[in-house]
C-alpha cells in the first residue's frame, strides 16, 4: 500500500484556517508530494458560512476526485477528518488526528459558556490574541501571527459552534474501530490533550498513537518538521508493512 502517493489533506485546528499549514507544507511535501489545506466552513475564505459537522465532512469529500486520501486533521480539524473516515471509509486511505481527544468533565462542559463570556469582554481580536498565548509554544512570531490572524477573522457565533462540536465529537464522529491505518498524534508538550486521552482513543480506533517532540496542542504551527517527520514515519511504515 503505497500511501504517501496519495493526496494529502490537511484540516487545521479550531480558530484557524488552511494558511496556518503554512508553515508545514515545505516538509510535509518533500518528494512532490500533492497536499491540499482546505478552509473548513466559517474559516478562511468560507468565514461568512456557518460552520457544522455535515456541512465541513462534504466539504472535504469534494476537495479531490480519484485516489483516496491521506487525511490529516488538527483539533477541530480532526473531528472532522475522524467523521469523514466513518461516514465515506471509501475516500480515505489513511487518518491522523492531532490534538484530539478534548477534555471532557466539568471544565469542558463550562468551556463554550467561558468562550463566549470571554469574546462578549474582549471581543474576537483580544481573545484570539489570549488564546494564540495560552496555546502556542512556538516562539515564531510569524507562526503565532497566522493562528491570530484566522481566530480573529472568525465570526464569535463559529467559534462556539465549532468548539461546542469538537467538545461533543462522540454524538459526531463516535469512537469505534475505523477498519483502516489511524495515528493518533499528540504534541509532547499539549496541555489540553492528555497521554492517556490519546491513547485510549488509538486504542478504540484500532489504530496507534505517536507523539511529536518538543510541540503542544497545534503540533503542526509549534513543530512543523519535527510534525512532519512523525507523519512521514506513519505512512512510510504503512507502506512497507506486509499484505495480509
Amino acid at each position: 500500500m503505497t500511501t504517501r502517493a496519495n493526496p494529502l489533506l490537511l484540516l487545521h485546528t479550531w480558530g484557524g484556517d488552511a494558511a496556518t499549514w503554512g508553515p508545514a507544507l515545505g516538509h510535509l511535501g518533500v518528494g512532490g508530494r500533492h497536499l491540499k489545506a482546505l478552509d473548513l466552513p466559517g474559516h478562511g475564505a468560507r468565514a461568512a458560512e456557518p460552520f457544522t459537522v455535515d456541512g465541513a465532512v462534504g466539504a472535504a469529500v469534494s476537495a479531490y476526485e480519484g485516489a483516496p486520501l491521506d487525511i490529516v486533521g488538527s483539533g477541530l480539524g480532526a473531528l472532522v477528518a475522524l467523521a469523514l473516515a466513518q461516514r465515506h471509509p471509501d475516500r480515505v486511505r489513511a487518518l491522523t488526528l492531532v490534538g484530539f481527544p478534548p477534555a471532557d468533565g466539568a471544565e469542558a462542559a463550562r468551556r463554550p459558556a467561558d468562550t463566549r463570556a470571554a469574546l462578549e469582554r474582549d471581543g474576537v481580536d483580544l481573545f484570539a490574541r489570549n488564546y494564540v498565548d495560552s496555546t502556542l509554544l512556538s516562539a515564531d512570531p510569524g507562526h503565532r501571527d497566522l493562528l491570530r490572524r484566522a481566530m480573529a477573522g472568525t465570526r464569535p457565533e463559529v467559534l462556539l459552534d465549532s468548539l461546542r462540536a469538537t467538545l461533543g465529537w462522540a454524538t459526531h464522529a463516535p469512537a469505534t474501530p475505523l477498519g483502516l491505518p489511524c495515528q493518533v498524534l499528540r504534541g509532547a508538550r499539549d496541555h489540553r490533550v492528555a497521554a492517556t486521552a490519546a491513547e485510549s482513543l488509538a486504542g478504540r480506533l484500532g489504530g496507534i498513537s505517536a507523539v511529536v517532540p518538543g510541540a503542544g496542542h497545534v503540533a503542526y504551527l509549534d513543530e512543523p518538521a519535527a510534525f512532519a517527520a512523525a507523519l512521514a514515519a506513519f505512512h512510510d511504515g504503512i507502506r512497507t508493512a506486509p499484505a495480509d
